[in-house]
């Protein structure tokens, strides 16, 4: 860590997805009294602080991918230490700051009301503290289902009910964050592919729209098999697929885009076998997501144009 960073006036930390360090600044172990730096956040937490970042943060950090001025407490030589934390979710791992705070008079109480309390705890018989735990149990289980379900719930969102692929709504905010790094570093280019499935509404015609969903998801299947991360496919519309190729070698994304159309017209298919038209285009600086979707979806129909089941680049 740069030396500026670990001597800022602030404690500063990376974690994981997990909640456990990654990193984590000279002020910031200063603060908690440690020389080396703790495997996860529970670690330097008091047990209400523990309670509270589960069933405050970890939802509402899933949700906004920040959380501002939580108010927590670390355990420090074994007595809370009083802190405003601010966490942000970036490239897959969650930065935050804290500073220390003072004591507020209405927290000193709850603190004294929670030790009386505590001590009462500890005195109850066996059979107590063991309901005790269970309830608490039985509290971290259900937290776990919310999440879990919560997790459904935006993976869902992001869906393409009929595929399973990433749905329009997703597909525009990647080309967006896309189009920002790619103004931001602009060794940082991509290529947007879209293609739709030709003559797609004589399957419909004439074999029923059951046969014509299950073209559509034999589709997608192909599709996630020959495309990964951190290339992004979606279904955009009826027939309509696009994909992002985040490789700045145009040429080379030209090659897979051709690859793929061969690929989906020689394949073979449980139900009927298809062909696509696409278009592909790059980024070119300035671009604007209605500009470079423009110029792939004109060489799409020019493709149309010239005989179907092809790909032109612009």
């Amino acid at each position: 860590m740069e030396e500026q960073m670990d001597f800022l006036p602030c404690g500063y930390f990376v974690l994981t997805s997990e909640w456990e360090f990654v990193e984590m600044n000279k002020t910031m172990r200063d603060l908690l009294h440690l020389d080396k730096m703790p495997r996860h956040m529970h670690d330097v937490l008091t047990v209400p602080s523990k309670v509270y970042f589960q069933t405050y943060f970890v939802p509402s950090i899933s949700v906004h991918q920040e959380i501002r001025e939580m108010y927590l407490n670390f355990k420090v030589d074994k007595r809370p230490l009083p802190v405003l934390m601010n966490v942000s979710k970036r490239n897959g791992l969650y930065e935050g700051i804290v500073v220390q705070i003072t004591v507020r008079d209405e927290y000193e109480n709850q603190l004294l009301k929670a030790k009386k309390e505590a001590e009462r705890v500890q005195q109850q018989t066996d059979e107590a503290y063991n309901k005790l735990l269970g309830l608490l149990e039985e509290v971290e289980y259900k937290q776990q289902q919310l999440l879990d379900l919560n997790g459904e719930l935006q993976e869902l969102a992001t869906r393409d009910e009929l595929t399973g692929l990433y749905n329009r709504r997703v597909f525009r905010r990647n080309l967006d964050d896309a189009i920002d790094r790619a103004e931001l570093f602009m060794t940082r280019s991509f290529s947007l592919l879209l293609f739709d499935i030709d003559h797609f509404k004589t399957v419909n015609d004439t074999h029923g729209h059951l046969v014509g969903d299950e073209v559509l998801k034999e589709l997608a299947r192909k599709l996630e098999y020959k495309i990964h991360s951190p290339h992004v496919v979606a279904r955009i519309g009826g027939e309509e697929f696009a994909v992002l190729f985040d490789d700045p070698n145009h040429q080379k994304n030209c090659e897979r885009a051709e690859k793929l159309r061969c690929y989906i017209a020689r394949s073979e298919w449980n139900s009927i076998g298809i062909t696509v038209s696409m278009g592909i285009t790059s980024f070119r600086k300035g671009d604007q997501s209605s500009q470079i979707y423009s110029r792939a979806d004109e060489a799409q129909y020019i493709s149309k144009r010239n005989g179907r089941n092809c790909l032109t680049h612009i």
